[in-house]
């Protein structure tokens, strides 16, 4: 155990807890625990196995930060675009603000739309001390991600 806030990574790299990378790994760790919240509430379907799938696209990011080698498989920002296109479509138009809250499946799926956009910026934090550890369809899924996760909340809102 280390007491002392420091840790490592794959490798032996000792490093300060609060080092960008960590609070990457820590971010997508967080992002993970959201996106299970949210598929606790969903009912068995495709909404929970997507959310699922897309738990175990963050722990392939989290790899990719402490090993520095990618594993988010390339096809994966190209499906989350047209989950994106195939939801919005179902939806109508946004009429202003979103107030997250309205049942407890919006609510959660916000807090882990929020929680992937802290671990965005995370990520795009790492980029300045160890840009080899991210790579382009990390931050592009991530991207996707939170906006994938607004319309899935949206289609859980009452009409």
């Amino acid at each position: 155990m280390n007491d002392h806030g420091i840790t490592s990574l794959t490798g032996g790299e000792s490093l300060d807890k609060s080092a960008p990378i960590i609070c990457a790994v820590g971010s997508m760790d967080e992002l993970n625990a959201a996106l299970g919240l949210l598929r606790a509430i969903l009912p068995a379907g495709p909404d929970a196995e997507q959310v699922a799938e897309w738990q175990r696209q963050t722990l392939r990011i989290g790899a990719e930060l402490a090993t520095g080698r990618a594993q988010l498989p390339a096809e994966a920002v190209a499906a989350l675009d047209r989950q994106l296109v195939e939801r919005e479509a179902a939806l109508p138009p946004p009429d202003g603000f979103v107030l997250p809250g309205n049942n407890e499946t919006t609510a959660r799926a916000h807090w882990a739309r929020v929680m992937c956009r802290r671990a965005e910026r995370t990520v795009v934090a790492v980029r300045a001390t160890h840009p080899e550890r991210v790579f382009p369809a990390t931050l592009a899924w991530l991207n996707r991600l939170s906006s994938c996760l607004f319309a899935l909340a949206r289609a859980y809102e009452p009409q």
